[in-house]
Formats: structure tokens, C-alpha cells, sequence
């Protein structure tokens, strides 16, 4: 298939794209704390998330402004499209140091930006598939050339992602397998460590909150990095997230897709991002 670039296409995306079904189902939701997890994997990037991002101090809201980012990248007008991609390079531009191991990184750096990117690639056609069924090879093979669009507009430069989603597969997979590792960031988010985030919830809503982030990266990490993050999972986790999906499979049936994506339109179309669950500023500890 032809690069969508080429074509001189760009983003947003539109109705009858792939990307528009697959992207905007509510299952999506299942996967973002296990998308950062797949992030921060990567001993490089996890130094900028906690070197520079708000994350421990702030939790939820660095993810309204992530999602706002990013949906409107993504589904927004065309001038707002742009207005955010200019902003996604603005906010990385300044991101840039050293590791505690002594590497030098910069946000970026397109390898850098091409692994964060290939991680949503990847979950979200992963999650839908397991929800509803694996889509035909034209419309996979269509959907990573729409990928590659909210590639560029993330700044990772035309021609530097993998031709198809064959290609894709084996970078994947080569990064799992040589660059990843756990780190101190993923024992953050795994509340393994002291530092961990405080959740701005009463505390047995927290502690949910927790176990199912865990139970979500034990169905949704690849199962060389689930391990290489001792996850814990078993039959009984299995049987646990799968019904979740089933749930979701089942209200997708009765209720119109116009309804389902009205949660995306709703943050597409706010001026700000969402400020929901927010940790007030006095409450927020430097992060790490």
C-alpha cells in the first residue's frame, strides 16, 4: 500500500477511516496506564518522563493533557490538528539530559519519538482485536498507514518508520527483545517503589484502581516484557480481563457508535483539558 504521505495526506483523521473506529472505542480506555508502562520501559524515555513530566505529582493530570494532545491531533479540525502538533514539538523540544546511567537523551530524538508512537500503534489495534475480532489484512495494513500520519505529526521525520506493518512487527519485537528493561519509573507505576504516585482518591478506590492497572498490564504487555516486570497472571486474571472485553463487545452491540465516541468528541471539542481527579498544587510533591 501506498505511504498516505505521499499523497500529500495528513491529519485528522476522518469518517471511514480506519484509524476514526479503532482509536475512538471506548475499550481504549482499558489500556493507557499499560501504554505508559510500554513507555517507560525504555530506560531512555523513562528518564525524560521523570526528569521533565509532571507524572508523580499530578497523575491524572498529565494524562488529560496528554489525551487532549492527542485527540486533537488526531480528530480535531485540520488548523486545531496542526495547532497541537506544533504544540506536541514545542512542549519535546525542551526535554532533553542524562540518564542515571550517564546516556544522553533528547525527546526528540526520532528513535525515541518512534518507540513511544509504535507503542500506541501497536496496543490500540492489539486491544481492539482482541475485543472485536481481528480486522481483514487490507484494513491492518490500511491502519498502519494512517498510523504513520500521527507519526509525522509527532515529529518523527517521513520515511523513518517501518515500511508496512510487517516491517513494524519485527522493529517491535527487536525492541523489546535489546533495549528494554525494567526500570525505576515502571516500579512507580507498578507501586513497587517508595515514590510511587498518590493517587488523588479515597484509598480503597486507589487500591482498585491499582489492582486493576495491574491486572491490565498483565493481559496487555507483550509476554517477554510482562515477565521481564514479573506482572503477576494466571488463569484466573485471564478470565477476569476477558470479561471485561466481553463486556465491552456485548455494549458495542446495543449501543450506536455515534453514542460510544461521544466521550472523544466531548474532549475534542473542549477548549481546555479535562481537570478531572487533578491534584490540587499544594498537594503536589516534586516529582522524582
Amino acid at each position: 500500500m501506498d505511504d498516505l504521505a505521499a499523497t500529500g495526506r495528513t491529519l485528522p483523521y476522518r469518517p471511514g477511516d480506519v484509524c476514526w473506529t479503532v482509536l475512538r472505542e471506548p475499550v481504549q480506555n482499558l489500556g493507557l496506564s499499560t501504554l505508559l508502562l510500554l513507555q517507560v520501559t525504555h530506560p531512555l524515555v523513562a528518564a525524560g518522563v521523570e526528569q521533565f513530566s509532571s507524572y508523580a505529582s499530578d497523575p491524572f493530570g498529565r494524562l488529560w493533557r496528554t489525551a487532549d494532545i492527542m485527540l486533537k491531533m488526531s480528530f480535531g479540525d485540520p488548523e486545531v490538528s496542526a495547532r497541537q502538533s506544533a504544540l506536541f514539538r514545542r512542549i519535546h523540544k525542551r526535554v532533553e539530559g542524562t540518564s542515571d546511567e550517564g546516556v544522553p537523551y533528547r525527546a526528540l530524538d526520532p528513535d525515541l519519538l518512534m518507540w513511544v508512537w509504535a507503542t500506541g500503534a501497536w496496543a490500540s489495534l492489539d486491544l481492539y482485536e482482541r475485543t472485536f475480532g481481528r480486522l481483514p489484512d487490507a484494513e491492518r495494513a490500511r491502519y498502519y498507514e494512517e498510523q504513520k500520519l500521527l507519526a509525522y505529526a509527532c515529529a518523527i521525520p517521513e520515511g523513518h518508520c517501518p515500511p508496512d506493518l510487517e516491517a513494524f512487527g519485527e522493529y517491535f519485537d527487536r525492541v523489546i527483545e535489546t533495549e528494554l528493561k525494567p526500570t525505576r519509573l515502571s516500579d512507580k507505576l507498578m507501586h513497587r517503589h517508595p515514590d510511587s504516585p498518590r493517587l488523588p482518591l479515597p484509598g480503597p478506590v486507589a487500591s482498585a484502581y491499582t489492582r486493576f492497572n495491574i491486572l491490565a498490564a498483565g493481559a496487555l504487555l507483550p509476554v517477554r516484557v510482562r515477565e521481564m516486570l514479573d506482572v503477576p497472571w494466571s488463569p484466573a486474571r485471564e478470565r477476569a480481563f476477558n470479561a471485561m472485553l466481553a463486556a465491552h463487545r456485548a455494549g458495542a452491540r446495543v449501543v450506536p457508535a455515534r453514542v460510544r465516541h461521544r466521550p472523544v468528541d466531548y474532549l475534542v471539542s473542549r477548549d481546555r483539558p479535562l481537570q478531572l481527579l487533578r491534584t490540587p498544587p499544594g498537594r503536589r510533591r516534586r516529582a522524582a
